[in-house]
């Protein structure tokens, strides 16, 4: 063969590899927005705010990645919500506080185990008690 067609021969077989992999790349990214927006986590949040008079608060809904939890004047932006139900969130708003009073700037939720944080004025406690995606 000659050079030309060596030339041409391989400038289709990189154009077809380089079509390849956009086509792959483009699965794997609609595969990760599927899982985004497809995962759901039930969250329970419950706890008290210390005001007059005091303010209680218990309730469970599903969430999203991208969803916030809103108790008193915290709001916590969900990062990510993994198919075992592990939930990482960001304190968007608000002082949420360990138990040894340190603020707290992100956190990671693990199904079926409570974690229990401090507020300036109160407490919450909060589980991931079911997960689902479809």
């Amino acid at each position: 063969m000659n050079s030309k067609k060596k030339k041409k021969i391989f400038i289709i077989i990189s154009a077809v590899v380089i079509v390849i992999a956009l086509i792959i790349v483009l699965a794997i990214l609609s595969i990760i927005k599927y899982v985004d927006t497809h995962t759901w986590a039930t969250i329970s949040v419950s706890g008290e705010i210390n005001s007059f008079p005091t303010d209680d608060f218990a309730y469970e809904q599903e969430y999203l990645k991208g969803d916030n939890i809103s108790f008193g004047d915290i709001i916590l932006n969900i990062t990510d919500i993994t198919h075992d139900g592990t939930v990482e969130f960001k304190v968007q708003q608000g002082d949420l506080l360990n138990a040894d009073g340190e603020s707290v700037n992100d956190g990671i939720l693990v199904k079926s185990n409570r974690a229990d944080y401090k507020l300036n004025d109160g407490y919450v406690s909060l589980i991931v008690t079911d997960n689902r995606y479809q």
